[in-house]
């Protein structure tokens, strides 16, 4: 990088000595555009050719300059968060501020200059968030890292302390219900068993969709006939329910779903099809899963009911669980986890992965006899030669 520094001696009569010095530097950014360093009020020519030599080097390493930033931690989060309103969902904006209102806003860390946070302050923050649950402490590093990103491209900070993290969180015993076949049809006889004949069928409706296609209750809620195309069996998600903090009256539609991914073609299960051919032709809707007058179903009444029909049949039940199954049941199927992670919908291939593969002793034991079970090596020594 060509630089070209200068000393120049201005008159300042609240000066000792009647003037002071000012160091200029002329170089070119990043992106070739001429720029100029220039900082004044040097008592001495050597003072001020002393820092002309840092900035030149700071140039010449790191071919920018850092702004002089007094910005905190929490001035990034909500600089950072205000940019998100604009490619996130909303529900997930109101999660991300819930969180950092509780658990972050008044947080020590919060309080210090960006500049001067490094990963040992990170780390210690995050070792004392060991009494917290999984859910929190992961939203809280995602707010964290979007602050630091941020403040990375705004050149408040020249690295990411962000880098190997560690996480520490109070680890739940209770791992989601996988359902079986058998359990789904005892959940549905429980739906049936409810008050409102349409209502009850509806329910129902949202249960099939979320075992055979693994949607979010959001975006099971908002599915119309319009978005299938039985007759090839595929279904074309594109819409969520914007339901949370909302009124009934004020729920609507939205095509801002949860990650890119999340918008795709999926293909109807048979078992499905079938369900949904009888559905259509009872409902006169387009809406897919509504009330009897056509409007959308509260989600949490819905919610409401599987945790009364769990507790009936003794396993914890709820809207989720529905997406859990479909994921394990495809990956037990012996699916490649590539595919899997595509009829997830997940943007990324860990989250199927990490999350959805639940493995008891049962599949494991399953998983062994299917291997070994009927292949036998045919030259093994007789056991009986131990005896």
């Amino acid at each position: 990088m060509e630089l070209k520094m200068r000393i120049e001696r201005r008159e300042a009569k609240k000066a000792k000595n009647g003037y002071t010095y000012r160091v200029k530097i002329n170089y070119i950014d990043e992106y070739g555009i001429k720029q100029t360093y220039s900082k004044g009020g040097f008592e001495t020519k050597k003072e001020a050719h002393a820092h002309g030599v840092e900035i030149e080097h700071e140039l010449q390493t790191k071919g920018t300059l850092t702004k002089k930033c007094k910005k905190t931690l929490n001035d990034c989060i909500l600089e950072a968060m205000e940019l998100e309103k604009k490619r996130l969902a909303r529900n997930s904006i109101i999660r991300y501020q819930n969180i950092y209102k509780v658990h972050i806003q008044n947080a020590r860390i919060s309080q210090v200059p960006i500049t001067q946070i490094n990963y040992t302050m990170l780390q210690t923050h995050f070792n004392g968030l060991s009494e917290k649950g999984e859910c929190i402490v992961k939203v809280e590093k995602a707010i964290f890292n979007k602050a630091f990103k941020h403040a990375l491209k705004c050149k408040y900070i020249q690295e990411n302390p962000m880098h190997d993290i560690e996480l520490v969180y109070k680890k739940s015993n209770k791992e989601t219900h996988i359902i079986t076949s058998d359990e789904l049809d005892q959940i549905i006889e429980c739906f049936l068993s409810c008050r409102g004949d349409f209502n009850k069928y509806a329910y129902c409706i949202v249960v099939y969709c979320g075992y055979y296609l693994g949607l979010r209750i959001t975006e099971i809620l908002a599915l119309e006939k319009s978005g299938f195309d039985l007759d090839n069996g595929l279904v074309h998600i594109s819409k969520r329910l914007e339901d949370r903090g909302l009124k009934k009256s004020k729920m609507y539609l939205t095509e801002t779903l949860k990650t890119q991914a999340s918008k795709t073609t999926l293909p109807v299960p048979e078992p499905l099809k079938e369900i949904l051919l009888q559905w259509f032709a009872f409902n006169p809707y387009d809406l897919v899963c509504c009330n009897k007058n056509g409007d959308f179903l509260p989600i949490n009444s819905f919610r409401i009911l599987c945790r009364k029909i769990g507790k009936k049949l003794d396993f914890d039940f709820h809207p989720h669980c529905l997406r859990h199954t479909y994921i394990t049941n495809i990956v037990r199927s012996g699916c490649d986890i590539k595919t899997a992670s595509k009829l997830a919908r997940h943007s990324d291939v860990k989250t199927t992965l990490n999350i959805y593969t639940h493995s008891s002793e049962e599949s494991k034991i399953e998983a062994i006899n299917n291997v070994f079970g009927n292949k036998s090596p045919k030259n093994a020594p007789n056991p009986n030669i131990l005896n």
